[in-house]
């Protein structure tokens, strides 16, 4: 079981574990940024309500639905269309990665979808997410575009890499540009090792904020406080 992958009919037949199903919505575009910068293919990823970064999707029962069924629901609610999937979508099953090292694999496993789609069509799953869907500012935070163009010091792609992810929603990312030639493996190189260093660099301003807070912290702390002001002295 490489990486605890698992077909389709694996991760059905064990009724023990969680299953969540997610789904990586693409399209091609000529759109240039700035007039200049080719931004070649739209892929949509959304800001979590814990702030982390990832796909559109939840927690299936299959024992009450079929996963695609489940994840149109969890769609519905997140995206605000009603998007029919089908199993010719399903690309990959998975353990989700353990949090304890005393247990390789999780009680969750994880479903991936992949639609290719039409501009338009994405356009309107960004509009409907933040006007219709029922989870939006509860949930979901908000839609997000993946960068796949990398900017002068390491920004774009390689910045948005840095950030913090659920679970395996890096990796899927990952694997599903290279899977379907969306970022060349040498440029998709290139933005990882950039991301490291992006990484290093929010590290530190992350410490810097610390401290920061720290010092802030310990000035307030010696700075007595004030009685509330009475009502006469209010009034006057």
């Amino acid at each position: 079981m490489e990486n605890g992958k698992l077909s389709r009919e694996e991760a059905l037949e064990n009724s023990s574990c969680k299953h969540a199903c997610h789904v990586l919505f693409y399209c091609d575009t000529n759109t240039l940024l700035f007039e200049r910068i080719p931004i070649k293919h739209i892929i949509l990823m959304q800001m979590r309500f814990d702030g982390l970064l990832g796909f559109p999707g939840g927690l299936v029962n299959p024992q009450e639905e079929t996963l695609e069924a489940g994840l149109s629901r969890e769609l519905l609610e997140e995206v605000g269309v009603a998007l029919p999937m089908s199993v010719e979508d399903h690309v990959d099953a998975r353990y989700a990665p353990s949090k304890s090292s005393s247990k390789p694999l999780s009680g969750l496993i994880t479903h991936f979808y992949v639609r290719k789609m039409d501009e338009e069509q994405i356009r309107e799953m960004e509009r409907a997410s933040a006007s219709t869907a029922t989870d939006h500012g509860l949930e979901v935070l908000g839609m997000v575009r993946v960068p796949l163009y990398t900017m002068r010091g390491g920004k774009g792609l390689p910045s948005f890499l840095s950030h913090s992810f659920i679970g395996n929603a890096r990796s899927q990312l990952v694997d599903f540009l290279l899977r379907l030639n969306l970022v060349a493996p040498w440029d998709l190189r290139n933005a990882l090792a950039d991301s490291l260093k992006t990484h290093a660099d929010k590290a530190h301003d992350l410490r810097a904020a610390l401290a920061l807070t720290q010092a802030n912290r310990k000035r307030f702390e010696s700075t007595p406080a004030r009685a509330p002001a009475t009502s006469s002295q209010t009034s006057s």
